[in-house]
């Protein structure tokens, strides 16, 4: 019987000693029995630029996943309130293709108690730092990612031995006359038409005229030949169940119809500024990286261009690596995202108006042929 293969991401490569950090997390899996697919003896992080000491990017096929059977996250919060976006983004790539999604982190409580900037209004709503609503508040992390993976409050050893003791009840299951769960999430409900249609991610949906923003967003991108979908756009074909009360179905309900809009879409344009924290919005992220699985157009934006050393504030040491307050490196790929993002999506310096021109602009090349 072949051992389970996992696949482990996670922020442990801008750790100082990420690389010994990493490899003892292979080993100890390999004791727990699984076999992991993508660390080796030796990791390469510092196979820099001669020249431009710049790191190279990662520029991957959305099938690079296929090979493993789980993904195995690290959703610490990194530099602020939010995960580290590579993480996510790979998170959302193995959703996409099918794997059993596991995360962990050392604290699982509210995300408000966490990252407690916020405030509570008269009528109960809990607003973030930038006036928006603070969605992730009473939920152990976005619920893009906080949904589709089980979260253990722990180190990852913990979340191996909760992998362990699941496959073992589901191989239970198999000698017993109990029918394993059936996941209807990847079918899409709304056939394509004649225009492209994208997915309008960001957090633009916990604004708090919402609905007037992303009215305007479509509208805009209907101009120029796209077809947009908002977050709260309703999703043709997906029932809101009768009992919303409890803060974790909603959130699984609001997950499969985004999860539910991007399969009915071929295309992403994602808001990837800076949300709490240096980080983008984790759901985001997630959704970003679940569209690159997809083999779909992927396009973001931001409006600061500068890359990475230049934005988060650090120091150049002795070894030619910078590091951030911490002491976590910072990626210096000569991009304003993480590398595996910017890497794999289109980056537009600019705004939402500014990617759908340029998705304009691209769609008219390849009608082309060019």
């Amino acid at each position: 019987m072949r051992r389970p293969r996992l696949y482990i991401t996670g922020p442990q490569c801008f750790y100082p000693g990420g690389e010994h950090q990493l490899l003892t997390m292979k080993y100890l899996a390999e004791e727990y029995g699984f076999e992991v697919t993508n660390i080796k003896e030796k990791m390469g992080f510092d196979d820099c630029d001669p020249a431009t000491g710049k790191q190279p990017l990662r520029k991957l096929t959305p099938d690079y996943l296929d090979d493993c059977d789980i993904v195995v996250g690290d959703v610490n919060f990194f530099r602020g309130g939010e995960p580290e976006s590579g993480t996510i983004f790979e998170l959302g790539v193995g959703f996409a293709r099918g794997k059993k999604l596991y995360s962990f982190t050392r604290d699982r409580r509210d995300v408000i108690h966490r990252y407690p900037v916020g405030q509570l209004c008269p009528d109960g709503k809990i607003l973030d730092e930038h006036g928006m609503g603070y969605a992730t508040a009473h939920t152990a992390g976005n619920l893009m990612y906080m949904v589709p993976s089980k979260i253990v409050e722990g180190d990852f050893e913990a979340c191996l031995k909760t992998i362990v003791m699941d496959l073992i009840e589901e191989a239970k299951d198999r000698g017993q006359r109990i029918v394993p769960r059936q996941d209807l999430r990847a079918k899409s409900t709304w056939p394509l038409g004649e225009l492209p249609r994208a997915y309008l991610a960001g957090f633009e949906c916990f604004l708090l005229n919402a609905r007037e923003v992303g009215d305007r967003m479509k509208a805009f991108a209907l101009d120029h030949g796209v077809e947009g979908i908002f977050p709260p756009d309703e999703a043709p074909g997906l029932k809101e169940p009768e009992d919303m009360s409890d803060v974790y179905t909603r959130s699984a309900f609001y997950f499969d119809r985004d999860q539910l809009h991007i399969r009915n879409s071929n295309m992403v344009i994602a808001n990837l500024n800076p949300y709490h924290g240096h980080e983008p919005d984790s759901g985001t992220v997630f959704e970003s990286g679940m569209s690159f699985g997809l083999g779909y157009r992927c396009y973001c934006f931001l409006s600061d261009g500068r890359e990475l050393i230049e934005k988060v504030p650090c120091n150049l040491g002795e070894d030619g690596i910078y590091r951030d307050i911490e002491g976590y490196r910072v990626e210096n790929c000569g991009q304003p995202l993480a590398s595996i993002i910017a890497s794999n999506m289109t980056v537009v310096v600019g705004g939402f108006k500014d990617a759908i021109l340029k998705v304009e602009e691209d769609t008219e090349r390849l009608k082309r042929g060019e």
